[in-house]
C-alpha cells in the first residue's frame, strides 16, 4: 500500500487530460445539486456517483488547506486505488489462496492501468474498488450468513453501478455464480440483488438518454469493433498503458518487461504441466471459488464483446476496468499452482516485469501532456496570445481553461468550438484558421503569437527537437502575415508530446 500509494500520488500530480476536464467543468463550476442535474443529461454520458465523490473530497480537502487543486477531483480514485490493493488481497486469500492473493496484490500495486485509474478524476478506479468490496462482502455473505453482510453486498453493487455502467457485467457474473454454486444463498441474494436494483430505478432515465446519447454513437466509430482494435484493447489492458496511441506495449511494459511477463507465463506453464495431476484437489480445496475469480476476470470482456457485436460498440481499454483485479487474480493463481521452485520463479518474474513497468510511468516520457509548463513557458515570454491548436477535450473548457495552465494572455480555440458554458458536440463550427489568424494578429498589435500543437508521431528529431505540427496548425501558421517568422520552438514531451512555436515580425528561428 506504501508502495502504490507513493506511484499513484506522484502520477496524480500531473496535469488534467482529457475526459478530466469534462470533471473539472462539472465539478469545479457547480454546486452539488447542480453536479447530479449536469451529469444526468446528455452533457455526461457516465452515471454520478464519481462527480459527487470528486465534488465533496475537493471541497473538504480545500477546506482543510490541502493544496493540490485541481487534482484535488482525482482525491476518491487516489483513495480507492489504494484501498484496492488490500481489497484484491482479501478476495485472494478467500478464492485462489494466500500466495497467489500475495502475488496479485503485488500486481496490482505495480500494474500501469491501475496506477494510471488510480491517478484520473473519472469514475473507473472508484468503480473497480467498489467491484472489489461487493465481491468481498458477497464472499463474507456465504461464509458467515450474517445479514448484514448481504446488506453491504447490495450496498457496493448499488453504488458500483452508480459510478460507471460497466461493473455490471461483473456484478452479473458474481450473482450468476453465486446462485449456481451456493443454492442456500439463493433467497438472500436474490432479496439483496433486488434491492440494490430498485436503488438503482430512479437513475434508469439518465441511463436510456445515455445510451440514446450522440455521444455514445460517437465514441463507437472512434473505436471500431474489429479484431485489431480487440487485440490491441486487450495488450493494454492487461499489461500496457491506457492510452495505446501514447504507449504501445514495446515502450510500456516495454521489451524487457514484456520478456520478463512472458517468461513468467511460460515458468508458470511448465510448473503447472507438471504438477497437473494435482490440479483437482487444487480445485477442490478452494471450494470452486478459483471459477468465480475466472468468470470475473471474462464478465467484462466477453459481456462488452457481446453487447457491441449486437449494439453500438463498448469495447475498448478502459471500459475492461472492471474485470481487471480478477485478471490479476487469475493470473497469480495460474502461475502459483506448480512446485514451489516454479511458483517462487514465476512470481519474481511477473514482479520484475511489472515492477519495470511501473517505474516508467514516473518518468518524463509517460507523463500526460504538460500545459502548466507550457503556460509558465508563455508567462515568462512575453510570448504575446496563444493559439491552442493541441486541446484533446470533450468541452467545453481546455486545459488553459484550468485553474494552474492558464497562461495568463488571451487564448484563442483552434481545434475545438470557442463556447465555455456547456460540451460541444460534432456539429458545433470550429474557427477558421484564416479568421483566426486575423484575430489573433489584431489581438497581439504587434507583439509575437504562440501556436501550442501536438508533435506528431515520428517528428521528434535527432537531439530530442521537434520537426512538423499537425494540419489544422499548420494551415493557421501559412495564414499569419509573411512578417510573422518562427523566432523560437520549446518542446515539452509526455505521452503526447507538445510544442510551443513562438512567431515574432522578423523573429529567427532559436532554441529547441
Amino acid at each position: 500500500m506504501v508502495l502504490g500509494g507513493l506511484l499513484r500520488f506522484i502520477v496524480a500530480g500531473q496535469d488534467l487530460y482529457a475526459d478530466e476536464l469534462a470533471t473539472y467543468w462539472i465539478v469545479g463550476t457547480n454546486s452539488l445539486p447542480d453536479v447530479v442535474e449536469t451529469v444526468g443529461t446528455t452533457a455526461e454520458i457516465s452515471p454520478p456517483l464519481g462527480f459527487i465523490l470528486s465534488w465533496v473530497m475537493s471541497r473538504i480537502a480545500s477546506g482543510v488547506s490541502i493544496d493540490l487543486a485541481p487534482e484535488l477531483i482525482r482525491l476518491p480514485a487516489l483513495i480507492a486505488g489504494i484501498v484496492s490493493i488490500p481489497l484484491v488481497y482479501s478476495i485472494g486469500t478467500r478464492t485462489v489462496g494466500r500466495g497467489a492473493a500475495l502475488l496479485a496484490a503485488v500486481l496490482t500495486t505495480l500494474s500501469p492501468f491501475m496506477i494510471f485509474y488510480s491517478a484520473e478524476a473519472r469514475g473507473y478506479g472508484v468503480m473497480m474498488a467498489l467491484v472489489l468490496l461487493s465481491t468481498l462482502s458477497l464472499l463474507l455473505a456465504i461464509d458467515r450468513g450474517r445479514r448484514g453482510w448481504w446488506v453491504a453486498y447490495a450496498v457496493f453493487a448499488v453504488l458500483a453501478a452508480y459510478t460507471h455502467y460497466t461493473s455490471v457485467f461483473v456484478l452479473a457474473a458474481q450473482a450468476g455464480w453465486t446462485l449456481w454454486v451456493h443454492p442456500g444463498a439463493r433467497k438472500p441474494l436474490l432479496i439483496a440483488t433486488a434491492a440494490a436494483a430498485l436503488a438503482y430505478v430512479p437513475w434508469l432515465p439518465s441511463l436510456q438518454d445515455d445510451l440514446d446519447s450522440p455521444t455514445t454513437a460517437i465514441l463507437s466509430d472512434l473505436s471500431p469493433f474489429d479484431f485489431s482494435s480487440i487485440k490491441r484493447y486487450l495488450g493494454h489492458w492487461a499489461l500496457g498503458f491506457p492510452f495505446a496511441t501514447g504507449a504501445p506495449l514495446r515502450d510500456l511494459p516495454g521489451i524487457p518487461g514484456l520478456g520478463l511477463i512472458a517468461a513468467s507465463a511460460l515458468v508458470g506453464g511448465v510448473g503447472l504441466f507438471k504438477t497437473r495431476g494435482q490440479l483437482g484437489a487444487w480445485f477442490g480445496a478452494h471450494d470452486q471459488r478459483v471459477v468465480l475469480v475466472a468468470l470475473l476476470a471474462l464478465a467484462t470482456p466477453v459481456g462488452e464483446a457481446v453487447a457491441s457485436l449486437v449494439g453500438t460498440n463498448v469495447f475498448s481499454t478502459r471500459n475492461l476496468a472492471a474485470s481487471w483485479p480478477y485478471l490479476a487474480l487469475a493470473g497469480a493463481a495460474l502461475i502459483t499452482v506448480g512446485s514451489w521452485r516454479s511458483r517462487l520463479a514465476a512470481a519474481i518474474l511477473a514482479v520484475a516485469g511489472f515492477g519495470f513497468a511501473a517505474a516508467q510511468m514516473i518518468t518524463t516520457d509517460f507523463e500526460r501532456p504538460k500545459y502548466s509548463e507550457v503556460a509558465r513557458f508563455v508567462a515568462e515570454g512575453p510570448r504575446g496570445v496563444v493559439v491552442d491548436g493541441a486541446a484533446f477535450t470533450p468541452g467545453p473548457l481546455t486545459n488553459f481553461d484550468v485553474e494552474g495552465s492558464s497562461p495568463g494572455v488571451a487564448v484563442f480555440r483552434l481545434n475545438t468550438p470557442e463556447q465555455k458554458v456547456e460540451p460541444f458536440d460534432i456539429a458545433d463550427r470550429l474557427p477558421e484558421p484564416n479568421e483566426l489568424a486575423a484575430r489573433a494578429v489584431e489581438e497581439a498589435d504587434g507583439g509575437p503569437i504562440t501556436v501550442v500543437a501536438p508533435v506528431p508521431t515520428g517528428a521528434i528529431g535527432p537531439g530530442g527537437s521537434a520537426a512538423g505540427v499537425d494540419a489544422r496548425s499548420a494551415d493557421f501558421i501559412d495564414k499569419l502575415p509573411p512578417d510573422y517568422e518562427l523566432a523560437e520552438r520549446r518542446l515539452f514531451p509526455g505521452f503526447v508530446d507538445l510544442q510551443a512555436l513562438v512567431f515574432e515580425k522578423g523573429g529567427a528561428e532559436s532554441g529547441t
